[in-house]
């Protein structure tokens, strides 16, 4: 009755050996080490590197040209407000987004690593301010890169709320003064005849 079982000792290490070993693994495995060693970097050649800059350069120009058309189409409307009051907020309008504009070109200028992003971005607005992408027949779609694709939205975000910004304060309506409160003069009272009983 007194059945003992025996269990070598190198069996006993394997078994521990194993245990320790799936242990690791399913560390490695919370701790997302091998989700990131599995995960595909690809690194672009500079031809597709070159067609990704170009594309969300566009973006970014496209979202810059569409907000300062759409400001400068409600400008030209008859507008309620004043011309003084309409070109103040088309001025600060247009020069916001022309600093949303070169803000947008040297965040590409970053994640591309150029060197000096302020010269790349000054560059790159003097390149459509001569040549508008509106005036360019559409080149073939790129799908960006994840981060120069956030860029570029981001910019047309922002881009659309200046204009829509800009638009509703020019098509608000005049602002008419309001009417004061106050007592009205009063009137000394009048007798009036009382009504004479008639016999």
């Amino acid at each position: 009755m007194n059945d003992v079982v025996r269990i070598p000792r190198r069996a006993l290490v394997l078994v521990g050996t194993t245990v320790v070993a799936l242990l690791l693994v399913l560390a490695l495995v919370m701790t997302g080490v091998v989700a990131r060693a599995a995960d595909a970097n690809t690194v672009a050649s500079p031809a597709e590197l070159k067609a990704q800059q170009a594309a969300a350069e566009r973006d970014v120009e496209r979202a810059y040209e569409q907000a300062n058309e759409q400001v400068r189409k409600v400008r030209a409307l008859n507008l309620a407000i004043t011309a003084a009051q309409a070109d103040a907020i088309t001025t600060k309008a247009l020069s916001d987004l022309k600093a949303l504009r070169h803000s947008g070109f040297v965040s590409l200028g970053q994640v591309l690593g150029l060197a000096d992003v302020e010269a790349y971005a000054t560059g790159t607005e003097q390149r459509f301010d001569q040549a508008p992408v509106s005036a360019q027949p559409s080149p073939a779609p790129v799908l960006l890169a994840p981060r120069l694709y956030a860029i570029a939205a981001r910019m047309s975000e922002l881009a659309t709320q200046l204009s829509d910004q800009a638009t509703t304060s020019l098509t608000a309506p005049a602002a008419t003064p309001a009417p004061t409160v106050g007592p009205s003069p009063s009137r000394a009272p009048t007798p009036t005849p009382s009504p004479t009983a008639r016999p």
